[in-house]
Protein backbone atom coordinates (compact mmCIF):
# COMPACT_ATOMS: atom_id res chain seq x y z
CA UNK A 1 0.00 0.00 0.00
CA UNK A 2 2.64 2.60 0.75
CA UNK A 3 3.88 1.72 -2.94
CA UNK A 4 0.87 2.59 -4.40
CA UNK A 5 1.07 5.54 -2.48
CA UNK A 6 4.43 7.18 -3.52
CA UNK A 7 3.77 5.80 -7.32
CA UNK A 8 0.51 8.42 -7.10
CA UNK A 9 2.33 11.15 -5.61
CA UNK A 10 5.20 10.39 -7.47
CA UNK A 11 1.97 11.07 -10.71
CA UNK A 12 0.83 14.01 -9.12
CA UNK A 13 4.22 16.04 -9.24
CA UNK A 14 4.32 15.47 -13.22
CA UNK A 15 0.67 15.67 -14.43
CA UNK A 16 1.22 18.89 -16.35
CA UNK A 17 3.80 17.52 -18.46
CA UNK A 18 1.85 13.94 -18.68
CA UNK A 19 -1.36 16.23 -19.93
CA UNK A 20 0.78 18.17 -22.58
CA UNK A 21 2.40 14.96 -23.98
CA UNK A 22 -1.01 13.40 -24.41
CA UNK A 23 -2.28 16.33 -26.27
CA UNK A 24 0.59 16.02 -28.64
CA UNK A 25 -0.11 12.69 -29.32
CA UNK A 26 -4.25 13.40 -30.15
CA UNK A 27 -2.77 16.62 -32.42
CA UNK A 28 -0.49 14.33 -34.63
CA UNK A 29 -2.81 11.56 -35.05
CA UNK A 30 -5.70 14.15 -36.58
CA UNK A 31 -3.02 15.27 -38.31
CA UNK A 32 -1.43 12.24 -39.74
CA UNK A 33 -5.69 11.09 -40.52
CA UNK A 34 -6.31 13.81 -42.56
CA UNK A 35 -2.76 13.86 -44.56
CA UNK A 36 -3.51 10.63 -45.27
CA UNK A 37 -7.30 11.19 -46.33
CA UNK A 38 -5.71 14.24 -48.41
CA UNK A 39 -3.79 12.16 -50.42
CA UNK A 40 -6.61 9.23 -50.99
CA UNK A 41 -8.83 11.89 -52.20
CA UNK A 42 -6.01 13.23 -54.23
CA UNK A 43 -5.25 10.01 -55.97
CA UNK A 44 -8.93 9.16 -56.50
CA UNK A 45 -9.18 12.13 -58.75
CA UNK A 46 -6.13 11.86 -60.63
CA UNK A 47 -7.33 8.05 -61.31
CA UNK A 48 -10.93 9.34 -61.74
CA UNK A 49 -9.76 11.99 -64.64
CA UNK A 50 -7.60 8.99 -66.17
CA UNK A 51 -10.89 6.85 -66.56
CA UNK A 52 -12.45 9.83 -68.40
CA UNK A 53 -9.86 10.37 -70.34
CA UNK A 54 -9.22 7.03 -71.28
CA UNK A 55 -13.25 6.92 -71.68
CA UNK A 56 -13.12 9.88 -74.15
CA UNK A 57 -9.97 8.58 -75.55
CA UNK A 58 -11.82 5.29 -76.80
CA UNK A 59 -14.75 7.16 -77.68
CA UNK A 60 -13.44 9.38 -80.02
CA UNK A 61 -11.57 6.61 -81.67
CA UNK A 62 -15.33 5.10 -82.51
CA UNK A 63 -16.64 5.71 -86.27
CA UNK A 64 -20.26 5.03 -85.71
CA UNK A 65 -21.21 6.98 -82.76
CA UNK A 66 -20.85 10.76 -81.48
CA UNK A 67 -22.32 13.72 -79.73
CA UNK A 68 -22.10 17.13 -79.12
CA UNK A 69 -23.44 19.27 -76.27
CA UNK A 70 -24.89 22.79 -77.78
CA UNK A 71 -25.37 25.89 -75.92
CA UNK A 72 -28.22 26.79 -76.86
CA UNK A 73 -28.10 30.76 -75.87
CA UNK A 74 -25.79 31.19 -78.49
CA UNK A 75 -25.86 27.79 -80.54
CA UNK A 76 -22.55 27.54 -79.78
CA UNK A 77 -21.08 23.48 -79.25
CA UNK A 78 -19.26 24.15 -75.93
CA UNK A 79 -18.12 20.32 -76.22
CA UNK A 80 -18.08 16.94 -78.80
CA UNK A 81 -17.05 13.29 -78.68
CA UNK A 82 -16.24 10.67 -80.91
CA UNK A 83 -14.85 10.46 -84.02
CA UNK A 84 -17.49 13.84 -85.96
CA UNK A 85 -14.91 13.73 -88.86
CA UNK A 86 -15.74 10.26 -90.00
CA UNK A 87 -19.66 10.70 -89.14
CA UNK A 88 -20.38 14.03 -90.47
CA UNK A 89 -17.46 15.03 -92.13
CA UNK A 90 -16.28 18.15 -90.12
CA UNK A 91 -14.97 18.22 -86.29
CA UNK A 92 -15.84 20.15 -83.71
CA UNK A 93 -14.01 23.50 -84.45
CA UNK A 94 -15.36 23.43 -87.64
CA UNK A 95 -19.33 23.29 -86.22
CA UNK A 96 -18.05 26.10 -83.54
CA UNK A 97 -17.23 27.99 -86.67
CA UNK A 98 -20.81 27.34 -88.12
CA UNK A 99 -22.99 25.21 -86.06
CA UNK A 100 -25.26 24.43 -89.48
CA UNK A 101 -22.44 22.10 -90.87
CA UNK A 102 -24.20 19.24 -88.47
CA UNK A 103 -26.38 19.05 -91.09
CA UNK A 104 -24.56 20.16 -94.65
CA UNK A 105 -23.22 16.42 -95.01
CA UNK A 106 -26.77 15.34 -96.27
CA UNK A 107 -26.71 13.90 -99.66
CA UNK A 108 -29.90 15.83 -100.58
CA UNK A 109 -29.09 19.24 -99.79
CA UNK A 110 -33.02 20.41 -99.31
CA UNK A 111 -33.32 17.65 -96.77
CA UNK A 112 -30.46 18.96 -94.50
CA UNK A 113 -31.90 22.53 -94.74
CA UNK A 114 -35.00 21.06 -93.86
CA UNK A 115 -34.05 19.33 -90.87
CA UNK A 116 -31.58 22.43 -89.41
CA UNK A 117 -34.97 24.35 -90.00
CA UNK A 118 -37.50 21.60 -88.44
CA UNK A 119 -34.43 21.60 -85.42
CA UNK A 120 -34.58 25.36 -84.93
CA UNK A 121 -38.19 25.46 -84.26
CA UNK A 122 -37.91 22.56 -81.76
CA UNK A 123 -39.55 23.48 -78.65
CA UNK A 124 -36.96 20.71 -76.60
CA UNK A 125 -40.10 18.70 -75.15
CA UNK A 126 -40.05 15.39 -75.67
CA UNK A 127 -36.74 14.24 -78.49
CA UNK A 128 -36.06 15.64 -81.59
CA UNK A 129 -34.45 13.01 -83.93
CA UNK A 130 -33.91 13.81 -87.56
CA UNK A 131 -31.93 10.97 -90.24
CA UNK A 132 -29.88 11.91 -93.65
CA UNK A 133 -28.17 10.16 -96.28
CA UNK A 134 -24.59 11.36 -96.52
CA UNK A 135 -22.92 12.24 -99.95
CA UNK A 136 -20.61 8.65 -99.27
CA UNK A 137 -24.27 6.91 -99.03
CA UNK A 138 -23.74 6.12 -95.25
CA UNK A 139 -26.99 6.69 -92.96
CA UNK A 140 -27.16 9.01 -90.19
CA UNK A 141 -29.99 9.37 -87.34
CA UNK A 142 -29.65 12.46 -84.89
CA UNK A 143 -31.18 12.50 -81.61
CA UNK A 144 -31.65 15.61 -79.54
CA UNK A 145 -32.48 16.12 -75.92
CA UNK A 146 -32.75 19.48 -73.55
CA UNK A 147 -30.91 20.03 -70.25
CA UNK A 148 -33.20 19.87 -67.37
CA UNK A 149 -32.13 23.47 -66.94
CA UNK A 150 -32.84 24.49 -70.80
CA UNK A 151 -29.77 25.81 -71.70
CA UNK A 152 -27.65 22.47 -73.70
CA UNK A 153 -29.20 20.67 -76.07
CA UNK A 154 -27.10 17.03 -75.78
CA UNK A 155 -26.80 16.17 -79.64
CA UNK A 156 -26.24 12.16 -80.02
CA UNK A 157 -25.35 11.12 -82.98
CA UNK A 158 -25.37 7.38 -84.96
CA UNK A 159 -24.38 5.55 -88.04
CA UNK A 160 -27.44 3.70 -89.52
CA UNK A 161 -26.43 2.18 -92.73
CA UNK A 162 -26.29 -1.43 -91.54
CA UNK A 163 -29.43 -1.15 -90.57
CA UNK A 164 -30.56 0.32 -93.53
CA UNK A 165 -29.18 -2.40 -95.06
CA UNK A 166 -31.17 -4.93 -93.60
CA UNK A 167 -34.44 -2.59 -93.60
CA UNK A 168 -33.83 -2.66 -97.64
CA UNK A 169 -33.19 -6.48 -97.64
CA UNK A 170 -36.32 -7.37 -95.70
CA UNK A 171 -38.22 -5.24 -98.49
CA UNK A 172 -36.62 -6.65 -101.37
CA UNK A 173 -37.35 -10.09 -99.77
CA UNK A 174 -40.90 -8.63 -98.67
CA UNK A 175 -41.36 -7.34 -102.59
CA UNK A 176 -40.71 -10.45 -104.15
CA UNK A 177 -42.60 -12.42 -101.27
CA UNK A 178 -45.83 -10.05 -102.78
CA UNK A 179 -44.80 -10.73 -106.53
CA UNK A 180 -44.26 -14.42 -105.98
CA UNK A 181 -47.80 -14.59 -104.19
CA UNK A 182 -49.24 -11.91 -106.54
CA UNK A 183 -48.16 -14.51 -109.62
CA UNK A 184 -49.93 -17.47 -107.43
CA UNK A 185 -53.27 -15.50 -107.70
CA UNK A 186 -53.23 -14.56 -111.16
CA UNK A 187 -52.29 -18.16 -111.83
CA UNK A 188 -55.05 -19.10 -109.52
CA UNK A 189 -57.23 -16.64 -111.52
CA UNK A 190 -56.57 -17.77 -114.69
CA UNK A 191 -56.98 -21.38 -113.81
CA UNK A 192 -60.29 -21.01 -112.54
CA UNK A 193 -61.43 -19.21 -115.89
CA UNK A 194 -59.74 -21.67 -117.85
CA UNK A 195 -61.64 -24.44 -116.12
CA UNK A 196 -64.89 -22.95 -115.16
CA UNK A 197 -65.26 -22.36 -118.76
CA UNK A 198 -65.60 -25.53 -120.32
CA UNK A 199 -67.50 -27.17 -117.19
CA UNK A 200 -70.05 -24.38 -117.66
CA UNK A 201 -69.66 -25.94 -120.88
CA UNK A 202 -70.18 -29.32 -119.59
CA UNK A 203 -73.18 -28.66 -117.66
CA UNK A 204 -74.97 -26.96 -119.61
CA UNK A 205 -74.70 -29.69 -121.88
CA UNK A 206 -75.96 -31.95 -119.79
CA UNK A 207 -79.01 -29.94 -118.95
CA UNK A 208 -79.68 -29.35 -122.64
CA UNK A 209 -79.56 -33.51 -122.55
CA UNK A 210 -81.33 -34.12 -119.65
CA UNK A 211 -84.67 -31.56 -120.89
CA UNK A 212 -84.51 -33.60 -124.46
CA UNK A 213 -85.01 -37.26 -122.39
CA UNK A 214 -87.87 -38.51 -120.58
CA UNK A 215 -87.44 -38.88 -116.96
CA UNK A 216 -87.73 -43.24 -117.44
CA UNK A 217 -85.29 -42.73 -119.99
CA UNK A 218 -82.25 -45.53 -119.59
CA UNK A 219 -79.73 -42.60 -120.34
CA UNK A 220 -80.90 -40.23 -117.17
CA UNK A 221 -79.00 -42.44 -114.84
CA UNK A 222 -75.90 -41.59 -116.57
CA UNK A 223 -76.52 -38.14 -116.66
CA UNK A 224 -77.61 -37.60 -113.15
CA UNK A 225 -74.37 -39.44 -112.46
CA UNK A 226 -72.58 -37.20 -114.87
CA UNK A 227 -74.51 -34.12 -112.74
CA UNK A 228 -73.42 -35.41 -109.65
CA UNK A 229 -68.88 -35.84 -110.74
CA UNK A 230 -69.68 -32.21 -112.25
CA UNK A 231 -70.97 -31.02 -108.99
CA UNK A 232 -67.98 -33.07 -106.71
CA UNK A 233 -65.23 -31.32 -109.51
CA UNK A 234 -66.87 -27.66 -109.19
CA UNK A 235 -66.66 -27.60 -105.63
CA UNK A 236 -63.55 -29.47 -105.42
CA UNK A 237 -62.37 -26.33 -107.90
CA UNK A 238 -63.65 -24.42 -105.45
CA UNK A 239 -62.40 -25.25 -102.37
CA UNK A 240 -58.71 -25.55 -103.68
CA UNK A 241 -59.03 -21.96 -105.05
CA UNK A 242 -60.97 -20.52 -101.93
CA UNK A 243 -57.67 -21.85 -100.08
CA UNK A 244 -54.83 -20.49 -102.23
CA UNK A 245 -56.93 -17.19 -101.92
CA UNK A 246 -57.20 -17.13 -98.38
CA UNK A 247 -53.26 -18.33 -97.89
CA UNK A 248 -52.50 -15.42 -100.16
CA UNK A 249 -54.74 -13.16 -98.40
CA UNK A 250 -57.14 -12.08 -101.04
CA UNK A 251 -60.37 -12.74 -99.24
CA UNK A 252 -62.49 -10.05 -99.00
CA UNK A 253 -65.81 -10.54 -96.17
CA UNK A 254 -68.73 -8.52 -97.00
CA UNK A 255 -70.24 -6.75 -94.09
CA UNK A 256 -74.47 -6.35 -95.08
CA UNK A 257 -77.52 -7.16 -92.78
CA UNK A 258 -78.49 -10.39 -93.03
CA UNK A 259 -81.39 -12.67 -91.30
CA UNK A 260 -80.01 -15.48 -88.72
CA UNK A 261 -83.55 -16.91 -88.81
CA UNK A 262 -83.72 -16.92 -92.86
CA UNK A 263 -80.31 -18.49 -92.65
CA UNK A 264 -81.62 -21.24 -90.54
CA UNK A 265 -84.76 -21.93 -92.63
CA UNK A 266 -82.29 -22.22 -95.85
CA UNK A 267 -80.04 -24.46 -94.15
CA UNK A 268 -82.98 -26.56 -93.04
CA UNK A 269 -84.08 -26.85 -96.22
CA UNK A 270 -81.22 -27.83 -98.40
CA UNK A 271 -80.59 -30.74 -96.15
CA UNK A 272 -83.78 -32.13 -94.49
CA UNK A 273 -85.23 -34.07 -97.69
CA UNK A 274 -81.99 -35.90 -97.54
CA UNK A 275 -81.44 -36.82 -94.37
CA UNK A 276 -85.55 -37.96 -93.82
CA UNK A 277 -85.25 -40.32 -96.61
CA UNK A 278 -82.10 -41.66 -94.74
CA UNK A 279 -84.26 -41.77 -91.20
CA UNK A 280 -82.36 -39.17 -89.59
CA UNK A 281 -83.60 -36.75 -87.43
CA UNK A 282 -82.73 -33.53 -88.20
CA UNK A 283 -83.81 -29.79 -86.54
CA UNK A 284 -82.79 -26.43 -86.67
CA UNK A 285 -83.19 -24.68 -83.19
CA UNK A 286 -82.93 -21.53 -81.90
CA UNK A 287 -82.44 -20.38 -78.28
CA UNK A 288 -82.11 -17.12 -76.37
CA UNK A 289 -82.86 -15.38 -79.62
CA UNK A 290 -83.74 -11.75 -79.09
CA UNK A 291 -81.95 -10.17 -82.19
CA UNK A 292 -82.56 -11.43 -85.94
CA UNK A 293 -80.60 -9.23 -88.18
CA UNK A 294 -76.69 -8.92 -88.12
CA UNK A 295 -73.85 -7.50 -90.44
CA UNK A 296 -71.56 -9.92 -91.78
CA UNK A 297 -71.03 -12.30 -94.39
CA UNK A 298 -73.63 -14.60 -94.83
CA UNK A 299 -72.71 -16.23 -97.65
CA UNK A 300 -69.30 -17.05 -96.09
CA UNK A 301 -70.95 -18.01 -92.53
CA UNK A 302 -73.60 -20.33 -94.42
CA UNK A 303 -70.33 -22.25 -96.21
CA UNK A 304 -68.88 -22.21 -92.60
CA UNK A 305 -72.34 -23.92 -91.33
CA UNK A 306 -72.66 -25.90 -94.39
CA UNK A 307 -69.44 -27.70 -94.39
CA UNK A 308 -70.10 -28.85 -90.63
CA UNK A 309 -73.74 -29.90 -91.78
CA UNK A 310 -71.87 -31.53 -94.92
CA UNK A 311 -69.46 -33.78 -92.96
CA UNK A 312 -72.39 -34.86 -90.20
CA UNK A 313 -74.14 -35.72 -93.41
CA UNK A 314 -71.05 -37.74 -94.23
CA UNK A 315 -70.58 -39.80 -91.23
CA UNK A 316 -73.89 -39.99 -89.89
CA UNK A 317 -75.97 -43.16 -90.86
CA UNK A 318 -78.58 -42.94 -87.88
CA UNK A 319 -79.59 -41.11 -84.98
CA UNK A 320 -79.87 -37.44 -85.66
CA UNK A 321 -78.23 -34.04 -86.69
CA UNK A 322 -79.23 -30.58 -84.73
CA UNK A 323 -78.10 -27.49 -85.76
CA UNK A 324 -78.20 -24.97 -82.51
CA UNK A 325 -78.72 -20.90 -83.01
CA UNK A 326 -77.63 -19.84 -80.05
CA UNK A 327 -77.37 -15.76 -78.32
CA UNK A 328 -75.29 -15.63 -75.88
CA UNK A 329 -74.35 -12.08 -74.96
CA UNK A 330 -75.74 -8.77 -76.39
CA UNK A 331 -73.75 -5.25 -75.65
CA UNK A 332 -72.69 -1.80 -77.50
CA UNK A 333 -75.08 -3.02 -79.96
CA UNK A 334 -73.13 -6.36 -80.84
CA UNK A 335 -74.39 -9.81 -80.58
CA UNK A 336 -71.84 -12.68 -79.60
CA UNK A 337 -73.48 -15.95 -81.37
CA UNK A 338 -72.86 -19.07 -81.19
CA UNK A 339 -73.90 -22.06 -83.64
CA UNK A 340 -73.29 -25.45 -83.15
CA UNK A 341 -73.50 -28.33 -85.25
CA UNK A 342 -74.36 -31.90 -82.89
CA UNK A 343 -74.21 -35.42 -85.13
CA UNK A 344 -74.11 -39.10 -83.99
CA UNK A 345 -72.04 -40.62 -86.44
CA UNK A 346 -68.41 -42.25 -86.04
CA UNK A 347 -67.16 -39.59 -84.45
CA UNK A 348 -63.32 -38.96 -84.30
CA UNK A 349 -60.12 -40.13 -82.39
CA UNK A 350 -58.36 -37.76 -80.17
CA UNK A 351 -55.39 -37.40 -82.12
CA UNK A 352 -57.48 -36.68 -85.09
CA UNK A 353 -59.64 -33.84 -83.56
CA UNK A 354 -56.18 -31.82 -83.59
CA UNK A 355 -55.41 -32.26 -87.00
CA UNK A 356 -58.71 -31.61 -88.72
CA UNK A 357 -58.26 -28.36 -89.89
CA UNK A 358 -55.09 -28.89 -91.68
CA UNK A 359 -55.07 -28.56 -95.04
CA UNK A 360 -55.82 -32.48 -97.33
CA UNK A 361 -55.62 -34.20 -93.89
CA UNK A 362 -58.11 -37.14 -93.15
CA UNK A 363 -58.75 -39.48 -90.45
CA UNK A 364 -57.40 -42.32 -92.86
CA UNK A 365 -56.52 -43.83 -96.15
CA UNK A 366 -59.76 -45.93 -95.31
CA UNK A 367 -61.91 -42.89 -94.22
CA UNK A 368 -60.97 -41.21 -97.50
CA UNK A 369 -61.80 -44.14 -99.35
CA UNK A 370 -65.23 -44.62 -97.96
CA UNK A 371 -66.38 -41.48 -97.51
CA UNK A 372 -64.74 -39.59 -100.07
CA UNK A 373 -63.43 -35.50 -99.26
CA UNK A 374 -60.08 -33.87 -99.94
CA UNK A 375 -59.80 -32.15 -96.22
CA UNK A 376 -60.32 -28.66 -97.22
CA UNK A 377 -62.95 -28.21 -96.10
CA UNK A 378 -62.29 -28.08 -92.77
CA UNK A 379 -59.09 -26.03 -93.43
CA UNK A 380 -60.92 -23.22 -95.02
CA UNK A 381 -63.72 -22.90 -92.21
CA UNK A 382 -60.89 -22.40 -89.82
CA UNK A 383 -59.53 -19.87 -92.05
CA UNK A 384 -62.85 -18.21 -92.63
CA UNK A 385 -63.79 -18.08 -88.55
CA UNK A 386 -60.40 -16.39 -88.02
CA UNK A 387 -60.73 -13.82 -90.44
CA UNK A 388 -64.27 -13.36 -88.83
CA UNK A 389 -62.30 -12.94 -85.47
CA UNK A 390 -64.36 -16.15 -84.55
CA UNK A 391 -63.52 -19.63 -82.79
CA UNK A 392 -64.33 -23.08 -83.54
CA UNK A 393 -64.76 -25.65 -80.85
CA UNK A 394 -64.55 -28.98 -81.54
CA UNK A 395 -65.91 -31.91 -79.44
CA UNK A 396 -65.52 -35.48 -80.27
CA UNK A 397 -65.67 -39.23 -79.08
CA UNK A 398 -65.19 -42.30 -81.29
CA UNK A 399 -68.20 -44.33 -81.94
CA UNK A 400 -70.25 -41.08 -80.44
CA UNK A 401 -70.81 -38.72 -82.33
CA UNK A 402 -69.45 -35.13 -83.23
CA UNK A 403 -69.85 -31.59 -82.02
CA UNK A 404 -68.85 -28.65 -84.03
CA UNK A 405 -69.45 -25.21 -82.01
CA UNK A 406 -68.48 -21.54 -83.95
CA UNK A 407 -68.47 -18.54 -82.22
CA UNK A 408 -68.66 -14.99 -84.32
CA UNK A 409 -68.88 -11.50 -82.94
CA UNK A 410 -71.78 -9.78 -85.36
CA UNK A 411 -73.26 -5.97 -85.62
CA UNK A 412 -76.66 -5.69 -84.34
CA UNK A 413 -78.35 -4.78 -87.54
CA UNK A 414 -81.98 -2.75 -87.74
CA UNK A 415 -84.66 -5.48 -88.31
CA UNK A 416 -85.69 -5.64 -92.03
CA UNK A 417 -89.85 -4.79 -92.27
CA UNK A 418 -91.30 -6.96 -94.67
CA UNK A 419 -94.80 -7.48 -95.40
CA UNK A 420 -96.21 -10.83 -94.80
CA UNK A 421 -96.72 -13.20 -97.63
CA UNK A 422 -100.07 -15.19 -97.93
CA UNK A 423 -99.95 -18.48 -100.08
CA UNK A 424 -101.79 -16.77 -102.53
CA UNK A 425 -99.04 -14.33 -102.56
CA UNK A 426 -95.80 -17.35 -103.04
CA UNK A 427 -97.92 -19.38 -105.41
CA UNK A 428 -98.29 -15.78 -107.55
CA UNK A 429 -94.75 -15.53 -107.05
CA UNK A 430 -93.21 -18.68 -107.48
CA UNK A 431 -95.22 -18.31 -111.07
CA UNK A 432 -93.84 -15.66 -111.84
CA UNK A 433 -90.06 -17.05 -111.25
CA UNK A 434 -90.47 -19.20 -113.71
CA UNK A 435 -91.95 -17.15 -116.23
CA UNK A 436 -89.41 -14.40 -115.60
CA UNK A 437 -87.56 -14.74 -119.51
CA UNK A 438 -91.07 -15.30 -120.92
CA UNK A 439 -90.97 -13.01 -123.90
CA UNK A 440 -88.01 -11.31 -123.01
CA UNK A 441 -85.20 -10.05 -125.89
CA UNK A 442 -81.71 -10.52 -124.30
CA UNK A 443 -78.45 -8.89 -125.93
CA UNK A 444 -75.52 -11.68 -124.93
CA UNK A 445 -72.12 -10.84 -125.29
CA UNK A 446 -70.03 -14.11 -125.36
CA UNK A 447 -67.20 -15.55 -127.05
CA UNK A 448 -66.91 -18.93 -126.70
CA UNK A 449 -69.68 -20.57 -129.44
CA UNK A 450 -70.63 -23.41 -127.21
CA UNK A 451 -71.04 -21.13 -124.27
CA UNK A 452 -73.46 -19.32 -126.42
CA UNK A 453 -74.90 -21.69 -128.27
CA UNK A 454 -75.88 -23.42 -124.77
CA UNK A 455 -77.41 -20.03 -123.25
CA UNK A 456 -79.43 -19.43 -126.62
CA UNK A 457 -81.08 -23.12 -126.24
CA UNK A 458 -81.86 -22.96 -122.46
CA UNK A 459 -82.86 -18.94 -122.44
CA UNK A 460 -84.76 -20.15 -125.46
CA UNK A 461 -86.51 -22.90 -124.04
CA UNK A 462 -87.60 -20.11 -121.19
CA UNK A 463 -89.38 -18.32 -123.98
CA UNK A 464 -86.70 -15.71 -124.23
CA UNK A 465 -84.94 -14.68 -127.51
CA UNK A 466 -81.29 -14.18 -127.90
CA UNK A 467 -79.10 -12.27 -129.98
CA UNK A 468 -75.22 -13.26 -129.68
CA UNK A 469 -72.60 -10.91 -130.17
CA UNK A 470 -69.12 -12.29 -129.84
CA UNK A 471 -67.09 -9.27 -127.85
CA UNK A 472 -67.81 -6.70 -126.10
CA UNK A 473 -67.82 -3.85 -129.48
CA UNK A 474 -70.41 -5.87 -130.88
CA UNK A 475 -72.23 -5.41 -127.99
CA UNK A 476 -72.10 -1.70 -127.78
CA UNK A 477 -72.72 -1.08 -131.46
CA UNK A 478 -75.86 -3.58 -131.47
CA UNK A 479 -77.12 -1.70 -128.33
CA UNK A 480 -76.62 1.79 -129.96
CA UNK A 481 -78.41 0.87 -133.04
CA UNK A 482 -82.05 0.17 -131.81
CA UNK A 483 -84.32 2.19 -130.57
CA UNK A 484 -84.43 2.59 -126.27
CA UNK A 485 -86.51 -0.36 -124.96
CA UNK A 486 -85.31 -2.64 -127.53
CA UNK A 487 -83.72 -5.16 -125.29
CA UNK A 488 -85.20 -5.96 -121.83
CA UNK A 489 -81.48 -6.41 -120.12
CA UNK A 490 -77.79 -7.26 -121.41
CA UNK A 491 -75.76 -10.83 -120.44
CA UNK A 492 -71.80 -9.49 -120.83
CA UNK A 493 -69.29 -12.14 -120.74
CA UNK A 494 -66.36 -10.17 -118.98
CA UNK A 495 -63.02 -11.75 -120.44
CA UNK A 496 -63.74 -10.80 -124.07
CA UNK A 497 -61.18 -10.09 -127.29
CA UNK A 498 -61.27 -6.21 -128.50
CA UNK A 499 -63.61 -5.22 -125.88
CA UNK A 500 -63.88 -7.00 -122.61
CA UNK A 501 -67.02 -6.76 -120.81
CA UNK A 502 -66.53 -4.33 -118.32
CA UNK A 503 -65.66 -1.84 -120.82
CA UNK A 504 -68.09 -2.48 -122.87
CA UNK A 505 -70.67 -1.16 -119.78
CA UNK A 506 -68.78 1.38 -118.83
CA UNK A 507 -69.10 2.36 -122.82
CA UNK A 508 -72.98 1.63 -122.46
CA UNK A 509 -73.14 3.51 -119.52
CA UNK A 510 -71.66 6.69 -121.44
CA UNK A 511 -73.74 6.40 -124.39
CA UNK A 512 -75.93 9.82 -124.73
CA UNK A 513 -79.43 8.36 -124.90
CA UNK A 514 -82.37 7.85 -122.65
CA UNK A 515 -81.42 4.34 -121.68
CA UNK A 516 -77.50 4.04 -121.44
CA UNK A 517 -78.07 4.55 -117.65
CA UNK A 518 -81.09 2.46 -116.73
CA UNK A 519 -80.64 -0.93 -118.96
CA UNK A 520 -79.99 -4.29 -116.86
CA UNK A 521 -76.72 -5.06 -117.21
CA UNK A 522 -75.59 -8.29 -115.91
CA UNK A 523 -72.31 -9.89 -116.13
CA UNK A 524 -71.22 -13.97 -116.52
CA UNK A 525 -68.01 -14.89 -115.76
CA UNK A 526 -65.48 -17.65 -114.49
CA UNK A 527 -64.06 -15.16 -112.55
CA UNK A 528 -65.88 -16.02 -109.30
CA UNK A 529 -64.38 -13.99 -106.61
CA UNK A 530 -65.70 -11.31 -103.99
CA UNK A 531 -63.22 -8.90 -105.67
CA UNK A 532 -64.86 -9.77 -109.19
CA UNK A 533 -68.22 -9.18 -108.54
CA UNK A 534 -66.90 -5.46 -106.74
CA UNK A 535 -65.51 -4.92 -110.08
CA UNK A 536 -68.17 -5.67 -112.23
CA UNK A 537 -70.13 -3.61 -109.89
CA UNK A 538 -68.07 -0.89 -110.26
CA UNK A 539 -67.87 -1.19 -113.79
CA UNK A 540 -72.14 -0.08 -114.31
CA UNK A 541 -73.89 -3.24 -113.91
CA UNK A 542 -76.12 -4.38 -111.69
CA UNK A 543 -75.37 -7.99 -110.59
CA UNK A 544 -72.45 -10.40 -111.39
CA UNK A 545 -73.35 -14.38 -111.76
CA UNK A 546 -70.20 -17.25 -112.05
CA UNK A 547 -69.19 -19.86 -114.29
CA UNK A 548 -70.61 -22.44 -114.67
CA UNK A 549 -74.15 -21.02 -114.66
CA UNK A 550 -77.55 -22.45 -113.29
CA UNK A 551 -80.16 -21.17 -115.59
CA UNK A 552 -82.52 -21.57 -113.09
CA UNK A 553 -81.46 -19.84 -110.27
CA UNK A 554 -80.03 -17.21 -112.68
CA UNK A 555 -84.04 -16.65 -113.96
CA UNK A 556 -85.32 -16.30 -110.39
CA UNK A 557 -82.21 -13.70 -109.83
CA UNK A 558 -82.68 -12.00 -113.00
CA UNK A 559 -86.38 -11.99 -112.12
CA UNK A 560 -86.43 -10.05 -109.70
CA UNK A 561 -84.96 -7.07 -111.37
CA UNK A 562 -87.11 -7.15 -113.60
CA UNK A 563 -90.03 -7.15 -111.88
CA UNK A 564 -88.54 -3.89 -109.37
CA UNK A 565 -88.09 -2.47 -113.46
CA UNK A 566 -92.05 -3.22 -114.07
CA UNK A 567 -93.25 -1.98 -110.84
CA UNK A 568 -91.22 1.27 -110.83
Amino acid sequence: MTYIADQFALLGEHFGLILIGCAELVVAVILFGLFFSHKKEKEKKIISRGETGIFLKEFDRQTDEGCLIIRKKDMYPVFGAGNLQKLIGVDLSDLQEDITAIFRCAREKKEGRKNWDKYMTWNGESTFSAEMQTEEGDWLRLIVRQSEDGCYDLVRIYRTTEIHKKDEDYEQRLSETEEVSQSKTTFLSRMSHEIRTPMNGIIGMLTLAEGKLAPDHPAMQYLSKADELSDHLLALINDILDMSRIEAGKVELEKKPFSLRELGDRLYDMFARNLEARGISYAVNFEDMTVDYVIGDELRISQIIINFLSNAVKFTSEGEITVTFRQMLVQDNMADMMVRVHDTGIGMKPEFVNRIFRPFEQESIETSKQYGGTGLGMAITDQLVKLMGGEIVVDSLQGRGSDFTVFLHLPVADEAVEGKQTTADLTETEKQKENAFRGCRILMAEDNEINAMIAVEILGEMGAEVEVAGNGQIAVDKFAEHPAGYYDFILMDVQMPVMDGRTAARTIRALNRKDAGSILIFALSADAFVEDERLSRESGMNAHYAKPLNFEELQNNIGVFLRERRQA
